[in-house]
């Protein structure tokens, strides 16, 4: 087989695809959003079905249908985007599938491109679902294609997990070309099959776990988890931190045993207590949340096993953010005073790991906008409280009183008001997170009469994550033409009767002036097309 140099996105895209996916859906979001994009790069249409659905809930549900169909179906998520589909996953989860079904999740420790440092990890163990996680572009393509096999194997969702720094990580990787073999197993319809209620609840509840004995049987044997390096102290590593412990110790210490662990859920405990029965202290090597620390010290214990185990709860591993070669080095000083680095890193040259992050925010409006409104409120006597949802708003973070999530600017303007505030409220989102999550906020607020005022920022794509189409491009993600959904006629037809729309080199102050003079439901969308930077001089 060729070999081809690889990101780490490009490698789990290259997987899916010689694993036979035929149906990819996604919301866009960093890093999840780089593999759908390799492989709308990488098929035509009629090969491969890949959609930008409106949000990850639908993207899932997608994925479940098309699993249904009998055909391999691969749905892409970043952290946040995991939270919005837990709902039809912790059903999924019990029915299980029939073609295989793989969540990619993209975790942005550090919060690089994120509204917060969030683990996702903990939720595969809720929802009991197995995760696995590579540590090398070469990891990830082998890992991808046995997730798909062992979601049709065994009928279970799968989760393979990545962090933005690993998707920029390259390597080169043999590769298989195409054709590639689909998998059609035609549609399973047998009867209460897909339909969870409360008569088999607990039954299909007890059958997920006679299912999970079996994965972590299959995760006990499987090549993921390997050992390498000799000695009587150990360091268990998963995903992309083992790669950068290697980085700074070798691929083959001779005073380090090292655990590469690419099953993370559910927890391959005979290879664990094995490791930990080699050594006398083990210390662990993961980013954010002590998982699988956690689960290591549980597993110890429950076989009787005394070794040591060190990790973020004792001190010698950072918990917050990207776990940095250099915190890597400190922490193995800690737990092994004089250990020599094949490689030494400085805390001064942090910056040189922060994975890279293309700016699509050069000449945005948005701040000017949000500052012209405020403007106007103070010149009618008023100071509104703003409230916003991620994406263009980043720039215009300091002129806000509140931002959550996706969606919830419309909600959280209507708490405020009904809390008695005393301002006028005045939620401000994107177009894409109007199609996203923030109708049924509006729809709420015309239902209980909640006089908010709605601004939105209309660019006609969503842009913080790389420009992206949505429901009111006009587009598909494959530039081809589609239906344009009005932001203004679904407004009309939910109930909002105060409707303006205008561009920034408009009367922008007067829009602004009338809407805020009203006291009813209002709707205010500024339209503008933001610059691509590929377009900018």
């Amino acid at each position: 087989m060729p070999l081809q140099n690889l990101s780490g996105n490009e490698a789990l895209a290259r997987g899916a695809l010689e694993a036979g996916v035929t149906v990819v859906a996604g919301y866009p979001g960093s890093p999840a959003s780089g593999v759908l994009e390799d492989i709308v790069e990488k098929t035509s249409g009629d090969v491969v079905y890949v959609e930008w659905s409106t949000n990850e809930k639908v993207a899932l549900e997608v994925g479940i249908g098309a699993s249904q169909a009998g055909r391999r179906a691969l749905v892409c998520v970043k952290s946040v985007g995991m939270n919005t589909l837990i709902d039809p996953l912790m059903v999924v989860n019990l029915t299980g599938v029939h073609g295989g079904l793989v969540v990619l999740l993209g975790d942005d420790p550090g919060a690089y491109g994120s509204q917060n440092d969030q683990d996702s990890r903990p939720l595969s163990a809720f929802a009991e679902v197995p995760l696995l996680e590579p540590s090398t572009p070469a990891d990830a393509k082998a890992m991808m294609k046995a997730a798909f096999s062992l979601s049709e194997e065994l009928k279970t969702l799968v989760v393979v997990r990545e962090t933005r720094s690993f998707s920029v990580a390259t390597e080169s990787v043999e590769c298989v070309e195409p054709p590639w073999k689909q998998t059609q197993l035609g549609v399973d319809r047998e009867q209460y099959r897909w339909v969870p209620y409360p008569k088999n609840a607990v039954a299909l509840h007890a059958a997920l776990h006679n299912k999970l004995e079996k994965i972590e049987a299959w995760a006990n044997e499987s090549a993921f988890n390997t050992v390498h390096g000799v000695g009587r102290r150990g360091v268990i590593a998963m995903g992309f931190a083992h790669t950068k412990l290697c980085d700074v110790v070798g691929t083959t210490p001779d005073d380090l045993r090292i655990l590469k662990l690419g099953t993370v859920y559910p927890f391959p405990r005979a290879v664990v207590t094995r490791f930990l029965q080699e050594c006398d202290e083990v210390l662990v090597i993961e980013e954010n949340e002590p998982f699988v620390e956690n689960a290591t010290k549980v597993t110890a214990y429950d076989h009787g096993v005394t070794t040591k185990v060190y990790g973020k709860l004792s001190g010698h591993v950072v918990r917050e953010g990207e776990l940095f070669r250099w915190q890597i080095q400190e922490a193995l000083a800690k737990f092994q005073p004089g250990l020599v680095p094949q490689r030494s890193y400085s805390s001064e040259r942090e910056a040189d790991e922060h994975p890279p992050r293309k700016s699509y925010c050069m000449g945005c409006p948005s701040e000017e906008i949000v500052s012209t409104l405020r403007e106007v409120a103070r010149s009618l006597g008023q100071e509104p409280l703003l409230t916003g949802d991620p994406g263009c708003l980043v720039r215009a973070s300091g002129l806000l009183d509140s931002k959550f999530a996706m969606g919830s600017g419309v909600a959280v303007a209507q708490g405020l008001a009904r809390g008695g505030v005393g301002e006028r409220t005045v939620a401000i989102f994107g177009d894409s997170s109007f199609f996203h999550f923030a109708l049924p906020g509006l729809m709420n607020a015309v239902y209980n009469r909640t006089p908010v005022l709605m601004v939105i920022l209309d660019n006609g794509a969503t842009v913080t994550s790389g420009f992206q189409a949505n429901p009111g491009t006009g587009k598909d993600l494959r530039g081809r033409p589609a239906p344009r959904l009005s932001i203004e006629d679904i407004s009309r037809t939910c109930g909002v009767e105060f409707i303006r729309t205008v561009t920034p080199d408009g009367d922008l102050e007067g829009v602004f002036r009338e809407a805020l003079s009203t006291s009813e439901l209002g709707l205010v969308v500024v339209r503008w097309q933001c610059a691509h930077p590929d377009d900018m001089s």
